[in-house]
């Protein structure tokens, strides 16, 4: 039985969200040797955890619907326990939390009718003389036809403000941008996946809201965003690009930037 890989795509949405953060921080993530370092992130651990779980779910869901073998992949479980032993460390502390997350989204979602189309599928969209990519989590289609985009968002707590936060990622409007070009007229939105790991575990899906003027916009923010990348790897060595300086980018909302030490005292080659 196989694990499934869930990690970021060639050229996505990430890339361009931490050039148009800081440039100096984009230029040590992906410019320079050890700038994507093993998370250890608490939140980002059991995010990815629970990915791999549903990812396991649906493939298996999938391939079971259309005459396969749901066994050529790993249980939900086992492959969670399987990821969190070969990353080591406080990933293994996350285990039980997230497969009891998992058997209570089962079990809410028990009734769920639409069908998986496709899972981690990996989609594309060429935007000026740029390559956009992504992963989608999953690809549903409802009981009229219509295809859906599901982004599985896992939270602490799930809260009302979540629907405006994400209503202006860059991350999910590319989607949307990447579904409507591949799907056409029967791609139907953007559905958040929401997933309280918390207990007591909650769930919820909404529709991404629509936020027409970004989505418009969308192709000049990716093509501005590489016209930068593409002047300062001419103009700047990778320890000089330009610092953001300010104390709401260089803190988010999981703590500082990884980068934080290096930006204040300079760089220094391990």
């Amino acid at each position: 039985m196989k694990l499934l890989e869930t990690g970021p795509s060639p050229r996505g949405w990430h890339r361009i969200q931490t050039m148009l953060q800081c440039p100096q921080k984009y230029a040590y993530t992906y410019e320079t040797e050890g700038g994507r370092e093993k998370t250890t992130s608490p939140p980002l651990i059991k995010g990815t955890l629970m990915h791999l779980a549903l990812a396991h779910h649906y493939m298996r869901q999938k391939n079971e619907a259309n005459g396969g073998d749901p066994k050529e992949w790993l249980p939900p479980k086992q492959a969670v326990e399987m990821m969190a032993i070969k990353e080591g460390g406080e990933w293994e502390e996350h285990i039980n939390t997230v497969n009891d997350c998992y058997d209570a989204y089962v079990a809410y979602w028990v009734h769920d009718a639409f069908k998986v189309l496709e899972v981690e599928q990996l989609a594309y969209a060429k935007i000026g003389p740029y390559a956009l990519t992504g992963r989608f989590d999953l690809v549903m289609e409802d009981s009229r036809g219509g295809v859906w985009v599901v982004d599985h968002k896992t939270t602490t707590r799930i809260h009302a403000n979540q629907r405006k936060f994400y209503s202006i990622s860059g991350q999910l409007i590319g989607y949307a941008h990447m579904a409507r070009q591949h799907y056409g007229a029967r791609f139907k939105g953007v559905l958040l996946n929401q997933i309280q790991h918390k207990a007591p575990c909650k769930f919820t899906r909404i529709e991404l809201p629509p936020a027409p003027n970004l989505i418009k916009k969308f192709p000049r923010i990716i093509i501005d965003a590489e016209e930068r990348i593409a002047h300062l790897q001419k103009t700047r060595k990778p320890n000089d690009y330009p610092l953001a300086a300010n104390e709401l980018t260089c803190f988010h909302r999981y703590g500082a930037c990884k980068f934080l030490e290096r930006c204040k005292w300079g760089y220094k080659k391990s």
